[in-house]
């Protein structure tokens, strides 16, 4: 991008393809005390001696930031100051405001004065796009088009639909953006939520805490350690819901990202070249920064899941993928363990 102690739960649809993965606080390393929530958003409670936490809404998802080892005044400060950076960045990359950068660009074909975060978040998506051609943030007519398929969109999209997604067709100039091809458009959605969790921990990170979590939907970053000295944990949910984990696994100092047909029907990903389905029912993501977890659990979701490994791997990056079958694969690198 989406339980062990699932302390929220995505809204809607928009977003429901990467938020199962869940950032979970355990006790001892087991799931004490923990159970799965079907409220649509708890927090802990926590004790005045336990980590620090905050959870506000955007991105159409409860982003939660947790600070351990850190004084409850200025974890507080801290935390405020990183959302307010994380609401900001978000509101840049939004497609579905027409007032937004983002939809001033998608409505017009060009942008002039583009903020600086915006090209470099498309430059970003750009290298990623070139070592992995399955991430192409200009894929929004064809996903579009199957929206408004309907019940035909298993069928090929027409040539005048596969013809505008091509990211080599966006231009960066300094601060001006062009489209090159009329009606195409851009999403930010498999790289944005990622990279505003980047920017919330590095954020916590100048203000001195270097014991948190950030968990926007299943998009989640960890550095230092948990309350205790423990290292964070994670949980990938089973894609059938029967209240297995398939992985669990410590974070410290990494980010991780997963893609499923977890809150969408089969098929919601389409490979922006040939416009087939994708062909994982779960694709989750280690990697040193969420951004890049985030696009690469979107691109490599189209991939077999023999292939999935491989292509982590050219980004320095672990994976851990299940088919439809149901079987797993994971690539070295990726410590897990199933429950």
């Amino acid at each position: 991008m989406m339980k062990p102690t699932s302390l929220f739960r995505l809204l809607g649809s928009r977003c429901g393809r990467r938020d199962f993965l869940r950032g979970l606080l355990l006790g001892g390393g087991a799931l004490a005390g923990m159970s799965l929530l079907p409220a649509p958003v708890r927090a802990l409670t926590l004790p005045e001696t336990g980590p620090y936490a905050r959870t506000e809404l955007f991105m159409g998802t409860f982003v939660r930031v947790q600070i351990a080892g850190c004084g409850q005044m200025r974890a507080s400060e801290a935390a405020e100051r990183a959302l307010a950076l994380g609401r900001r960045l978000a509101s840049l990359y939004d497609r579905h405001d027409g007032g937004s950068p983002l939809g001033v660009l998608n409505a017009q074909g060009s942008l002039d004065e583009a903020p600086a975060e915006l090209c470099a978040l498309l430059g970003a998506a750009a290298a990623i796009h070139a070592r992995t051609p399955q991430f192409d943030v200009s894929v929004l007519p064809l996903l579009q088009w199957r929206l408004s398929a309907g019940a035909q969109a298993d069928a090929t999209a027409p040539r005048e639909v596969r013809e505008l997604v091509d990211a080599r067709s966006i231009r960066l100039d300094g601060k001006r953006i062009r489209l090159l091809r009329q009606g195409m458009g851009i999403t930010l959605d498999g790289i944005a939520k990622g990279a505003v969790v980047d920017a919330i921990s590095a954020e916590l990170l100048r203000c001195g805490c270097t014991d948190h979590l950030v968990d926007a939907g299943g998009d989640i970053v960890a550095h230092g350690n948990a309350e205790g000295g423990r290292p964070w944990m994670v949980a990938v949910e089973d894609p059938d819901k029967r209240g297995r984990y398939p992985a669990i696994l410590p974070l410290r100092d990494q980010a991780i990202a997963t893609s499923g047909d977890y809150e969408q029907p089969v098929g919601h990903l389409c490979d922006p070249r040939s416009g087939e389905f994708s062909r994982l029912r779960s694709c989750s993501v280690l990697a040193a920064r969420c951004g890049l977890a985030d696009a690469l659990a979107t691109g490599l979701s189209l991939l077999p899941a023999a292939s999935v490994a491989v292509g982590a791997a050219e980004h320095g990056a672990a994976s851990f993928a299940v088919d439809a079958g149901g079987n797993t694969a994971c690539s070295p690198g990726w410590l897990v363990r199933g429950a």
